[in-house]
């Protein structure tokens, strides 16, 4: 059986040595939404959370999303994507993520 979501992300977090206040501080998630996320207690983290989590943990984006059951290709309505390398994805990415710093909050 594969591993569930929510323990992924706790092993990512405790590989790093972080603990939930320390991934509070840097990416703004409450010590209270990831633990229910690490717990699988949240089944639908937000694509946000998601990206800061994997900038955090320095994981691939488009993993983390899979991983989390959302299609990276329905998520984003950009089209063509699937003709681009995964290190271009992630650019696009991480060009989404300068731009829309500090539009949106996480909970």
């Amino acid at each position: 059986m594969n591993e569930s979501f929510g323990s992924y992300l706790k092993q990512l977090r405790k590989n790093k040595g972080l603990s939930l206040h320390d991934v509070y501080e840097e990416t703004g998630i409450t010590d209270s939404r990831l633990s229910k996320l690490e717990r699988n207690q949240v089944t639908d983290p937000t694509v946000s959370a998601i990206c800061k989590l994997s900038m955090l943990y320095n994981v691939n984006v488009v993993e983390l999303l899979d991983r989390a059951g959302m299609n990276i290709y329905d998520t984003i309505p950009l089209k063509n994507t699937s003709l681009l390398k995964e290190d271009e994805l992630e650019a696009i990415q991480n060009i989404i993520n300068v731009m829309t710093k500090g539009r949106r909050n996480i909970q």
